[in-house]
């Protein structure tokens, strides 16, 4: 099975195709997917009716990642496109699992229950970085992962006492985007994204005409 053939960019959202357009051909598959990865579990929990439901489903994703490739199920595109270009590194991305998790569990999102989940999606930008890019500098990694899904979060949230709560803890830190080397550039791109969003107010990372000019700018000039 062709991994690369099978994963489709149209199924990402913009920010995600145009973060992928700027990846290095050698980075491309283990970028996609983890940001499918990251689709698939948002799926999961924003349509399952009932916890219990939504918690098996997640819970199938839990114990594939944490088998070795050769004991995962074949027929799925996602799971041999992890294979490929995470191998046995990919168990890192349960951390993607618990987060998504923790929301569909959460009767109200708190400052804990925003923080894991920002937190553990957060970690799989350190887990690329530490396996299929491990030569790359996780320098800044952290403070770039936290700009883009404090952002990310923000934007998908309509209850106004939820807003406050997130909005305040991306206030209380200094939140940047830091430079990246050239190989992390598709997470340098995402991070500048929702650093403007956060600064502007919350609005989607998309928004406005000047998200795509940073995007072009970040992809080129990394800055």
């Amino acid at each position: 099975m062709d991994a690369k053939l099978l994963l489709n960019d149209n199924d990402l959202r913009p920010e995600y195709r145009i973060a992928l357009a700027y990846a290095h051909p050698d980075d491309r598959l283990a970028y996609h997917a983890m940001f499918e990865l990251d689709r698939r579990l948002a799926e999961i929990v924003a349509g399952s009716s009932e916890p219990m439901i939504g918690q098996l489903r997640l819970a199938w994703w839990r114990d594939v990642l944490g088998k070795q490739p050769e004991d995962r199920p074949s027929g799925e595109p996602l799971v041999a496109a992890l294979n490929t270009a995470w191998g046995a590194h990919s168990a890192s991305l349960e951390t993607l699992v618990d987060a998504w998790e923790g929301i569909l569990l959460a009767e109200t999102l708190d400052r804990n229950a925003a923080l894991q989940f920002t937190g553990g999606r957060g970690a799989s930008w350190t887990a690329l970085v530490s396996g299929p890019l491990a030569k790359e500098s996780s320098a800044g990694i952290s403070l770039a992962a936290q700009a883009w899904f404090f952002a990310d979060l923000l934007s998908h949230l309509s209850d106004a006492g939820e807003r406050e709560v997130v909005a305040g803890m991306a206030d209380s830190r200094e939140l940047r985007s830091p430079r990246l080397p050239r190989r992390l550039r598709p997470l340098a791109i995402l991070s500048a994204l929702g650093y403007r969003a956060l600064a502007a107010g919350g609005v989607s990372p998309m928004e406005g005409r000047g998200a795509a000019l940073l995007a072009l700018r970040i992809g080129i000039f990394g800055r």
